[in-house]
């Protein structure tokens, strides 16, 4: 399935949000001729290593990415670790969940998308994320779940998923 192209703006705001690298130095990134994944895989690392995006994309002229983690010491294993921690930060960001309490759910392999929305329903119900992810299955879709076992309306969720909407995805129409 092929992806919606982002408007260059989009673009801009997306590698802001999601790895707080400020919007002039994504731009000029951009600017140079970069495309939008090169940028946005260069400020991934540049989080999850020292190194800055703009060396990170000085390297990509000569390597591939495999090669650029391995320069930057991101081992299988450095790299999984601190994507998590990166990840969990975030999701503190973008949501108000503790960063430790997602990090332990994301080293359960629970998702950003599973966290963000048993928050937002320990928010709202006073059920804790944790018992919320635990007890429902892949099987169950959120909103019939929720009224099943949270007496939550859909109507309601519906509402609050969209007060807290990720502030990286391209704006509604």
């Amino acid at each position: 399935m092929k992806r919606a192209s982002l408007s260059p703006e989009d673009q801009v705001r997306s590698i802001h949000f999601k790895y707080e690298i400020p919007e002039d130095r994504v731009q000029a990134a951009l600017d140079r001729g970069f495309r939008f994944g090169d940028v946005d895989q260069a400020a991934l690392l540049s989080c999850l290593s020292e190194a800055s995006m703009e060396d990170i994309l000085a390297m990509r002229k000569d390597d591939p990415w495999g090669v650029i983690k391995k320069k930057l010491g991101l081992t299988a294993a450095v790299y999984e670790k601190t994507y998590l921690l990166h990840r969990a930060e975030r999701l503190e960001r973008f949501y108000g969940i503790s960063a430790q309490r997602a990090l332990t759910l994301l080293e359960e392999g629970y998702s950003n998308h599973w966290i963000r929305l048993a928050y937002l329903l320990e928010q709202h119900t006073g059920v804790k994320t944790e018992d919320i992810v635990h007890s429902r299955k892949k099987s169950e879709k959120w909103k019939p779940w929720a009224e099943r076992v949270l007496h939550v309306s859909p109507e309601d969720f519906t509402a609050w998923i969209a007060e807290t909407r990720n502030p990286s995805l391209a704006k509604k129409q």
